[in-house]
């Protein structure tokens, strides 16, 4: 029986060799081929139920589907990856043969996957062809042992430091003293790691997250500069409708920066952005805040509130259309999620002010069993209250070494971020920390646990 949340390699019967995406690639287009196993995510494969009794081949590394090229028919046709248009030609029947092998036969073909010209080469190209019963027509699905989760050495925290100097909108780093994320120091001698040269040339809210492979990083910021001639009110209607994104294999070596448009014409702003990687989904699932104006109101003059908005994405270039997420009724912004025991634990700034709520600038904790639900359960709200006069940005992260919970929540207008903490996150009750350092005064960001090999990398190149 397939387990639709878990992975397999697809091994051929005739030559041992596993279904691979050629080069590791996740661009649309890339060839399937078969090659040597190995224990990489690009030989590794999602069966998701498409119904009918069919199944769509996910792959791991990208998040793209196994796909009959150009819906072809024809004997011999290409057989490559592409994003999930729910297409018949990407979607296939697992029919059983025996000793536990299968065949899949494709929805919209009938064909079956086949090992072209029977080749046990390396590089030999997937292909379909009428159903022999032949062996480079059958496939072992041996589940993929995910094994232990990686073991942490520290955690690295990406912030901005505010408007209030020329460089405070761009990306700053701290490294956690070890396993303590109370104890921190800044790292370049607390100058920016990263500077935006694109878009408003400032960035705020960094958000850094980790593919589910564990290979690539991605780093994404609001595309905003405040420092010198701001105003938040115009800023809101006519900002920038893209998020920055840098992209990054060992957290020390980064690419350009480039923007990504996530929001549509009808919205005002595009603010902290996060992103959360769903395996349900197979996809990124990236958030915002944006306020969003009548389409007879382009010039965006009207009066309105902040929506949580969210995208998906594989690739953080292409996006799925905007959707309204979070919904109050009135401005709520700076959402961030954690997941545990199968629960999404959401937490979001109220943005109204203290005389339309007592809870009023502080945070709100709700809960779902599904990512995208529009309706989250209600868990607490004025998060942050018994400690500070004002918060928003909160960033939550496990501990590495306990079942234990931390709250960032930044006061802003005073102290910056003020550490929370609790054993259980399902709570109505954080503690504030008592005893901590932070690496100077860091605003809206993130906390990434690294391994010893990225934390000793971070050392060497910016301590």
């Amino acid at each position: 029986m397939i387990d639709p949340a878990g992975y397999y390699q697809i091994v051929s019967r005739h030559s041992g060799k596993a279904v691979d995406i050629a080069d590791r690639s996740t661009a649309d287009g890339a060839a399937v081929q078969q090659r040597t196993r190995a224990d990489q995510a690009n030989q590794q494969f999602q069966f998701v139920d498409a119904g009918g009794g069919f199944h769509k081949l996910r792959a791991r590394h990208s998040g793209k589907v196994v796909d009959i090229a150009s819906a072809s028919t024809a004997n011999g046709a290409n057989v490559v990856q592409w994003t999930d248009g729910g297409g018949t030609n990407q979607q296939f029947r697992v029919v059983d043969t025996d000793s536990g092998y299968v065949k899949l036969v494709n929805r919209n073909s009938g064909k079956a996957l086949d090992v072209w010209e029977q080749s046990t080469a390396d590089g030999a190209r997937i292909s379909q062809y009428t159903d022999t019963g032949s062996a480079n027509q059958q496939w072992q699905l041996v589940r993929v042992d995910t094994g232990p989760a990686p073991k942490y050495a520290g955690y690295l925290f990406s912030y901005f430091t505010g408007e209030g100097t020329s460089t405070g909108e761009q990306v700053y780093f701290g490294l956690s003293q070890g396993n303590d994320p109370t104890q921190w120091r800044q790292l370049n001698g607390g100058r920016p790691v990263l500077t935006s040269t694109v878009g408003a040339r400032g960035v705020r809210d960094p958000f850094i997250i980790r593919s589910p492979q564990g290979d690539k990083f991605y780093q994404i910021a609001t595309d905003l500069r405040i420092y010198g001639n701001g105003n938040w009110d115009q800023v809101q209607r006519t900002g920038s409708k893209s998020i920055v994104v840098w992209e990054s294999t060992d957290l020390v070596n980064w690419s350009a920066p480039r923007l990504a448009r996530v929001s549509p014409d009808t919205a005002g702003n595009t603010w902290a952005p996060e992103a959360y990687y769903d395996e349900g989904l197979g996809q990124y699932v990236v958030f915002w805040a944006s306020k969003l104006y009548s389409a007879g109101d382009p010039n965006h003059t009207g009066t309105t509130y902040n929506r949580m908005m969210y995208a998906t994405t594989s690739d953080f270039r292409t996006f799925s259309a905007a959707q309204v997420w979070v919904d109050k009724g009135y401005s709520t912004i700076d959402s961030t999620l954690i997941k545990h025991n199968g629960t999404y634990h959401r937490f979001t700034k109220d943005e109204r002010s203290s005389s339309q709520s007592p809870c009023g600038k502080f945070i709100l904790a709700e809960k779902s069993a599904t990512i995208l639900n529009r309706n989250y359960s209600f868990v607490a709200e004025c998060l942050g209250n018994n400690a500070l006069n004002q918060g928003e940005g909160p960033l939550v992260f496990k501990s590495n070494t306990e079942e234990r919970w931390y709250m960032f929540i930044d006061e802003y207008g005073g102290r910056g971020y003020i550490p929370f903490t609790t054993t259980d996150v399902n709570t109505r009750q954080w503690s504030p920390v008592s005893g901590y350092t932070m690496p100077g005064r860091p605003r809206h960001g993130t906390v990434l646990p690294v391994t010893q090999a990225e934390y000793d990398r971070l050392l060497q190149r910016w301590a």
